[in-house]
């Protein structure tokens, strides 16, 4: 996939031909269904990258981890991953940096009728979990159901791990009391009238780490970021300015609309706030803050696996700030 002057979706063996003396060039991976993509068609229909000083191009990726594998072959030079990967990834020896993109996250859904009102209520009931027993917001919920009840959710609930359509799906036939999902199927859920009867945002708050942290941001080499310094600040300006139209706008959400794979209108209604609240950052200092914290809260209740084996937060995994600080 191409991003360039005429749309986002353009054919995989699209070329978009710049002509000569134009800005540098910005490779962005983007999942093919990734919320960056709405961030990325408003860059392109405002031209806020020849705004700022660069061009913005995309290749698609399959996955994840396909977008780890593009970048550290130099497919890519901005994906979007999580910090702790980055951080692993630093202990290495690898020197990548992590941009803060969305603060967003899921929940523990349940049926509208259902008795579950809180962490405690789960005892007992079978719990479907997003991911695996490593899943990062798993772990979250699983240290403030500890710090707020002393209670022990993975021995306690019938916990099932499993893909969230999957799981969204034996919600919906009664086979799961209850689900924790990540905040795009949660706004899925919501929007067939299933409710969320505990917020990962809440449980980041019991165990003493700011809800508006993001675990997911932009991911490049640093190298590449101190030698194109015009064209990552140009990047995160534009994303910044997107953003804010965004969060200003409903007819920028009715032009991203057809991105969004939501025909249903209470659907696209929670993908759009999801995405805006999930839009509010910690500042740097408290990103930092809370990063270490939730890494040593990962890698006590998930061990090893749930933190790439380290136990402490390298320095340099933030890129500063627009005023420098990070």
């Amino acid at each position: 996939m191409i991003i360039g002057r005429r749309g986002v979706l353009a054919g995989a063996a699209t070329v978009v031909a710049m002509p000569a003396g134009a800005e540098p060039g910005l490779r962005l991976g983007i999942l093919q269904f990734g919320t960056v993509q709405w961030v990325a068609d408003v860059v392109r229909r405002h031209d806020l990258d020849t705004r700022h000083g660069f061009a913005l191009h995309g290749t698609t990726l399959a996955n994840t981890d396909a977008g780890r594998v593009s970048l550290m072959a130099g497919a890519s030079d901005v994906i979007l991953s999580d910090w702790p990967f980055v951080a692993a990834q630093r202990a290495a020896g690898t020197k990548l940096c992590f941009a803060a993109f969305s603060s967003a996250s899921g929940g523990i859904m349940t049926a509208p009728e259902s008795p579950i009102r809180g962490l405690a209520d789960l005892r007992g009931r079978k719990l479907g979990i997003a991911g695996g027993p490593a899943d990062k917001s798993w772990l979250v919920v699983r240290a403030a159901a500890q710090a707020r009840q002393g209670l022990d959710l993975a021995a306690e609930a019938g916990c099932v791990y499993g893909a969230p359509p999957l799981l969204g799906a034996k919600l919906r036939q009664g086979e799961l009391d209850a689900v924790l999902t990540y905040w795009n199927f949660v706004a899925t859920l919501e929007a067939e009238g299933f409710r969320e009867a505990v917020s990962v945002a809440d449980c980041l708050t019991s165990v003493d780490i700011s809800p508006q942290i993001s675990m997911v941001g932009f991911v490049f080499h640093e190298d590449w970021a101190n030698a194109n310094r015009a064209s990552i600040d140009g990047f995160l300006a534009a994303v910044g300015e997107a953003e804010r139209l965004l969060a200003q706008s409903e007819a920028e959400w009715d032009a991203v609309r057809p991105l969004m794979r939501a025909d249903d209108d209470a659907l696209f209604a929670r993908l759009r706030d999801r995405f805006v609240s999930g839009m509010k950052h910690a500042d740097a200092a408290e990103q930092v803050r809370g990063a270490a914290r939730l890494l040593a809260i990962l890698h006590q209740t998930g061990g090893a696996q749930a933190t790439g084996g380290i136990e402490t937060l390298p320095p340099g995994v933030f890129w500063p700030d627009a005023d420098g600080t990070g």
